[in-house]
Parts: structure tokens; C-alpha cells; sequence
């Protein structure tokens, strides 16, 4: 079970998947016969997971991007692993890539607190939401992730071992100095929404505001694909 490797030690990577309009059914076939060699063979990626924007959830096969959320033993494992193997190279790569608008587009974190899979029974959830922080500075981030590592530990304890708060991750970025990342799974959109308007939350964006030079965010619905974690 990868989850018992823990959080803070676990490579986070994010990838945007820019999609050439009507081109998504083709990445996906491309992506499921990498998956069936990816989870066969390759037991240090541990999660492959991915998410449709709420505007295309209804009709994926009309997205023109994707979220996909994945986690690595080690960086190695990403890098001189599974971008390597020759079904990457000489399968996915090759018909996936004019399916899309760029080449990889890929961001990497490590993990400074929070829960992969609360209850640990790898439910499926309602809706995703990623959040993408951008500090004033390295010293900024620094304050930031303290009262974000908090913040974990609070929405677990919340939580308790069965609720709807799936997943809560609080991440630093390792490609700059500013960077931070929230992921969430939820079990629907109204818990989703109703935890963003928590005291909770609210309590600790007043608390960070001071820190952040600009954020963006973006919800998701499960496209079915991939695994939380093996």
C-alpha cells in the first residue's frame, strides 16, 4: 500500500494536459494502454490520478485540458523510470503528443502536511479543487506553509477518520522559492462549498493575505481514469 510511505516524503507532481479540442478521447487512448503498464510495472508511482474541469464534466470528450495529479517515491522514479519506459516513449509520447496544444507542462511539490485518502478506502470523490498560491517572497512562503501545515493538521482533526473531506494536501513548490499549492478532494459540491466557507478556511486566508501576491483556483470532476493510490 504506497500510503504508507509518508506524506512529506512522498514527489508530488502536477501536469496541465492542453488539449487540442476533440482530441481528448484520443489522448485517452493513448493514456490507457500506459496505465496498464504503469500499474503492472511501476510500483514507485503511486498515484495517477486525474481531473476534468466542472464546465466539461458532463461531456469530457469536449475538454481542452486536464488536471492530472500524480505521486512519486522519489523524483528518480519520475524521471529515470516512468518517462523512460518504452511505452512512454514509444507509445504514448508518439500519439499522444498531437493530441496536444504543448509538450509536458509539468510542476513538482513535496508535501508539508495533510491526508492522501482520509478513510483509506479509496472512495471516489464529487469534485476536486486545486489551488495555486504564488508568495511575495522565499520568506513569505516560509510564513505561509506554517500556517498551512497547521491548517492540515486542523482539517484532519475535523474531519475525523470518515469524512467528507477526502483528501487535504498543503504543498511547496520545488521549482521556486515562492511557490504553494492546496489540493482537495471532496465528496460533493456542497461540502466543497461549504467547507470554503468554513471559519476554518476563512481564519487562515485572513492569516496568510499578508504573504500571498496572487493565487488561482480551479475545481474538477474525476475522469474515471487512474488510481488514488496501490
Amino acid at each position: 500500500m504506497s500510503q504508507s510511505l509518508p506524506i512529506t516524503e512522498r514527489f508530488y507532481l502536477f501536469g496541465n494536459c492542453n488539449i487540442v479540442p476533440d482530441r481528448y478521447d484520443d489522448w485517452q487512448a493513448a493514456y490507457d494502454k500506459l496505465a496498464e503498464h504503469v500499474f503492472a510495472n511501476e510500483p514507485n508511482t503511486l498515484t495517477y490520478y486525474f481531473g476534468i474541469p466542472l464546465e466539461h464534466a458532463a461531456n469530457p470528450s469536449r475538454t481542452d485540458s486536464m488536471l492530472a495529479f500524480e505521486i512519486y517515491s522519489s523524483r528518480s522514479d519520475l524521471y529515470d523510470v516512468h518517462l523512460k519506459s518504452n511505452v512512454m516513449q514509444g507509445h504514448f509520447l508518439p500519439n499522444a503528443g498531437p493530441t496536444m496544444t504543448t509538450g509536458l507542462d509539468l510542476t513538482h511539490y513535496s508535501a508539508v502536511g495533510g491526508f492522501l485518502d482520509r478513510s483509506g478506502q479509496k472512495n471516489e470523490c464529487g469534485v476536486m479543487h486545486d489551488i495555486q498560491i504564488r508568495c511575495k517572497d522565499k520568506a513569505a512562503r516560509t510564513e505561509l506553509l506554517g500556517a498551512l501545515k497547521l491548517l492540515c493538521g486542523l482539517v484532519e482533526s475535523a474531519e475525523g477518520q470518515d469524512g467528507k473531506v477526502q483528501t487535504f494536501l498543503g504543498l511547496q513548490s520545488l521549482d521556486n522559492e515562492e511557490g504553494a499549492r492546496i489540493y482537495a478532494r471532496y465528496e460533493s459540491r456542497e461540502i466543497w462549498e461549504t467547507w470554503l466557507r468554513s471559519s476554518l478556511i476563512k481564519t487562515f486566508w485572513e492569516a496568510a493575505k499578508p504573504n500571498v501576491s496572487s493565487m488561482e483556483a480551479r475545481a474538477y470532476a474525476p475522469n474515471g481514469k487512474g488510481w488514488l493510490w496501490k
